[in-house]
């Protein structure tokens, strides 16, 4: 008699790819005109992590 045990391995998708995206920047008080830079740089930059982010989840998903 042979026993036959089936265990399914689900892998996780990598931590680093699942982080949170960065909030958008606010500011408290009155704004000067360098602070629309700031705000572009600051939500453009958590933008391209966020792609970052799913653009590797899309890789990882890829290689399964």
């Amino acid at each position: 008699m042979v026993v036959v045990k089936t265990v399914v391995v689900r892998e996780k998708i990598p931590a680093n790819l699942v982080q949170p995206c960065p909030k958008k920047w606010r500011k408290a008080g009155a704004w000067i005109t360098e602070d629309f830079a700031v705000r572009g740089d600051v939500n453009e930059a958590g933008l391209d992590t966020c792609s970052a982010q799913v653009d590797g989840v899309r890789e990882w998903n890829a290689g399964l």
